[in-house]
């Protein structure tokens, strides 16, 4: 059985889910409330006019495909996804955005003119200056990928070929101006100080003037072909790899954390290249006598994340994410492997979070598990049934429970039930909080009561109940300890505790429940039947959770506890896999997230280890996403 090596990574840590369609709605927000906040009555301003001494020149050629997010997050509410001027906020602006998609749009401006209208805005058309959000790195790689929309690989797969044939050998393969049939000095396209400031109009100009006579067979597209591929001198379009190799090295061990177990010597390592949560790069290597290995000659940009992993008796274990850089050209890495077992001794929850919510006539539900393994040896399963495949962690969900859901797996492939057990198939690795379960489910009632059980099948270090509270909701939990009232984004939450206990059903006794077909008073702010502000904030009279706890309760409700099951419901159906659209909008949340995690490291609020792990996490969960996003793309091609 192999351990997908994300998931793994994914299941080492305790950070959770985080605030994924919560981010992305207020993301947009943040970038539709731009132009509202121009429109407003007062005397409008206006940016500078283009300079051309204002803009600051790129190290290396700008990179489209890490532009790609930037873009998705900072243009993209206007401009379009696509580039085609009709982003969500479009309509609020006093004049169409530009369609990057347009190549007539976009053919007399030059990648320095955006590059400046990015930076300093142009607040009379109500567009911010984005240099508050990005740097001037950024900038030319949103901008990169902007400029990529009006074309296409194939166009400039054919450009080249034209290039080739017809003025290489003057202005050279590279595009320096130093061919062999060179004569005098020719401009290089190369030239990032020259090429980023012309636009295809000027170079079509210029080609007219020096030698009309070449490619006068041609047609338009043919021509704009060719000048989109002369473009490329000086970027990177998002389906060309940015990976390029240089002086990082990335050493390391493998230790077997078993006794007895077998010898790592021989076996094979990988170490795989990521930008923009692409893979660009993958390179293979042999274990030494004492477990030792050493990839060298590695880009050193520090936006190319490196994960090792080696596979041991069909398990794959990874590295954390690791980064190199110009300053710190070099990384050490340790992993460990493990003999296997089919004894589940060893297994215990660390963690537990129980989240409860309703909607009139329904609890929606959601569970995130934290595994982990006392043993030293890798849980591999056991068969529960005699045609079926080894299953690892079981989960016992309450009666009644339908609409059911994983963060990371369907029912059917990933996870499995037998008869009222949901099983996890993936391995769970020695140590504590090695695997990962998040479910979400629904629990139909009648009435406004409802006794809630769920057995735990493991002993619990630390389970953690909350209750979105509502007008005459009570709860009781006689076993476990009464935690008071906590505000999370301005929802209160009942909150309630137990630790350290054996297997055993907990009981939950709701009463007060929104009745169905009733209306849920916190979607009315200053509801005349609760006399409850609903936007008001929420005294806590206990102390604060902790941090980790808190973001992940947020992305649990955040990320559509009431959205993914609970309009599933009104529905009639529920699909177990994300869409493409979600998958984009979780795509971007997780950017997000990655970005605002990064700041809190900054200002000392995250230690370095906690840091290294929930960004491990979140990379993790970003590469998944990636893949999937891919996965669809190559079906619909096949298509």
């Amino acid at each position: 059985m192999h351990l997908n090596r994300f998931s793994q990574l994914r299941a080492r840590v305790l950070f959770t889910l985080i605030v994924l369609l919560l981010l992305s709605v207020a993301a947009a927000a943040l970038f539709g409330s731009a132009a509202a906040v121009l429109a407003q009555d007062q005397p409008p301003r206006e940016s500078p006019p283009y300079d051309p001494a204002r803009v600051t020149l790129p190290a290396a050629p700008p990179l489209a495909l890490l532009g790609s997010a930037l873009y998705q997050q900072n243009c993209a509410p206007c401009h379009g996804a696509e580039g085609l001027g009709n982003g969500p906020t479009a309509k609020d602006l006093s004049g169409p955005p530009t369609a990057f998609a347009d190549a007539v749009a976009v053919r007399d401006l030059s990648p320095a003119q955006l590059f400046h209208t990015t930076k300093f805005g142009r607040l009379e058309k109500m567009m911010p200056p984005w240099s508050n959000r990005m740097d001037d790195a950024e900038i030319w790689n949103a901008v990169a990928f902007a400029w990529s929309l009006h074309t296409k690989e194939s166009e400039v797969v054919a450009g080249k070929a034209l290039y080739d044939a017809s003025c290489a050998n003057c202005h050279g393969v590279d595009g320096k101006g130093d061919g062999p049939d060179a004569e005098g000095q020719l401009v290089d396209f190369t030239d990032l100080s020259y090429a980023l400031f012309s636009s295809q109009s000027d170079w079509s100009k210029g080609w007219q003037a020096a030698h009309p006579e070449i490619g006068q067979e041609w047609t338009v597209d043919e021509q704009a072909n060719t000048l989109e591929y002369v473009r490329t001198f000086s970027y990177r379009p998002p389906w060309e790899s940015p990976y390029v190799a240089g002086a990082g090295v990335i050493s390391g061990t493998v230790v077997q954390g078993t006794a007895g177990g077998g010898a790592v010597a021989g076996l094979p390592v990988a170490m795989e290249a990521f930008i923009g949560f692409d893979q660009v790069a993958a390179f293979t290597s042999t274990l030494a006598a004492d477990g030792s290995f050493e990839f060298r000659e590695l880009a050193t940009d520090p936006n190319i994340a490196y994960l090792a992993s080696v596979v041991s008796d069909g398990i794959s274990y990874s590295s954390d994410f690791m980064a190199l850089s110009p300053i710190t050209p070099t990384v050490q890495a340790t992993m460990a492997i493990f003999g296997t077992t089919d004894d589940p001794a060893g297994l215990r929850i660390n963690r537990s979070h129980w989240i409860v919510d309703q909607q009139p006539g329904a609890l929606i539900v959601g569970e995130i598990y934290t595994f982990g393994n006392d043993g030293d040896r890798t849980y591999t399963g056991k068969l529960v049934e005699t045609d079926g495949a080894p299953v690892t962690v079981g989960l016992r969900l309450p009666p009644g429970a339908e609409e059911i859901s994983f963060d990371n797996g369907e029912l059917g492939d990933r996870f499995r039930q037998v008869g009222d057990i949901i099983y996890d198939t993936m391995p769970v690795v020695p140590g504590e909080g090695t695997r990962q379960v998040i479910v979400r489910y629904a629990v139909p009632y009648q009435g406004t009561s409802l006794d809630l059980q769920q057995e735990f099948l493991y002993p619990v270090d630390q389970l953690t109940l909350l209750v979105a509270d509502v007008p005459q909701l009570k709860v009781e939990a006689p076993a476990m300890e009464d935690g008071g009232l906590q505000d999370m984004q301005g929802q209160g939450f009942q909150l309630w505790r137990k630790n350290a206990f054996e297997p055993q059903t907990i009981a939950v006794k709701l009463q007060g429940l929104l009745e169905s077909g009733s209306l849920d008073p916190r979607a009315v702010a200053g509801d005349a039947a609760s006399g409850i502000d609903s936007t008001a904030p929420l005294a806590s009279t206990s102390a604060p959770l902790e941090p980790w706890v808190a973001w992940a309760m947020a992305g649990l409700v955040g990320a559509g506890l009431l959205a993914a099951v609970g309009l599933a419901l009104q529905r009639g159906s529920v699909s177990s896999s994300y869409s493409r659209q979600d998958l984009g909008q979780l795509r971007e949340s997780l950017i997000e997230q990655i970005a605002h995690l990064d700041d809190l490291h900054a200002v000392g609020e995250l230690t370095q280890s906690d840091w290294m792990h929930q960004r491990s996490y979140l990379k993790a969960q970003l590469v998944d996403v990636m893949q999937r996003l891919e996965k669809g793309a190559a079906r619909n091609r096949r298509a």
